[in-house]
Formats: structure tokens, C-alpha cells, sequence
């Protein structure tokens, strides 16, 4: 590692955690403060959501219809420079808010991340697949 790669690391893992906590919580807001503006979540049914906006659209329409129970556990975090990817290991249970049976997803993910002007990690593209 490079100097200074542990406390990116140690950053990068807390920008996850927050967003964990952030979801538990369905507070888009808090959520909209990890992304960069360009974001690109790509999900595992194939559909890419670009942008910051077109992600807030999506998470307000999610929580709208669920509640989401999610987990992480990362397997690796790689930093380069200004660059970075978390691969990990998601389970989110999403339970419809209008009563149902949850369903429980666990999928791998690439998060790749981006260090601002300000020195701090945002999110700024996720690949996920379904881990069956």
C-alpha cells in the first residue's frame, strides 16, 4: 500500500457504512451527499440509473414502495490515486411498506469511488450482480 492508503481505506469503508445507515434510514437526502454528480448505479436487472437526480428519482420511488434492510461486507478495497473500488458483498431484504412477503437479494458489487477537491470519497459508479 501507498502511504496514506490505510486512512483512504479506513474512509472509503465509512462511506459505506453511512450509506448502509442511510438506507436503513430512507433518508435520500443524507444518500445524495455520497454520490458524485455523474453517478452511474448499474443494477443487476440491467437497468443503468445516470446522474445524480435520476438516482434520488430512484431512491424516493424505492422507498416508496419498500422498506430495506441491507448489509455489506467488503472483500477488497483497492486505491489508486484520486481512484478507488470497494468489492463487496451485499444482502438487502426489501419488504413492500403496503404489507407482503420480503425478499431477501444478495448480490456482489464493484463500487468505485472518486476523492473530491475536499479529500472526501464519494460514490461515483456501482456495478452489481445477483449472487445466487
Amino acid at each position: 500500500m501507498s502511504p496514506g492508503d490505510e486512512d483512504a481505506v479506513r474512509q472509503i469503508s465509512q462511506v459505506r457504512d453511512a450509506w448502509i445507515a442511510g438506507v436503513r434510514a430512507k433518508d435520500v437526502d443524507r444518500l445524495m451527499g455520497y454520490l458524485t454528480d455523474d453517478v452511474v448505479m448499474m443494477h443487476p436487472n440491467r437497468r443503468a440509473v445516470i446522474g445524480k437526480e435520476a438516482n434520488r428519482a430512484d431512491l424516493v420511488a424505492a422507498f416508496g414502495k419498500f422498506s430495506v434492510e441491507q448489509t455489506a461486507e467488503s472483500d477488497e478495497i483497492v486505491v489508486a490515486g484520486e481512484w478507488a473500488f470497494d468489492r463487496s458483498r451485499a444482502t438487502t431484504t426489501l419488504t413492500p411498506v403496503g404489507g407482503g412477503a420480503p425478499v431477501t437479494v444478495p448480490s456482489k458489487t464493484i463500487t468505485i469511488l472518486r476523492r473530491g477537491a475536499d479529500g472526501a470519497w464519494k460514490i461515483a459508479r456501482v456495478i452489481g450482480n445477483l449472487d445466487p
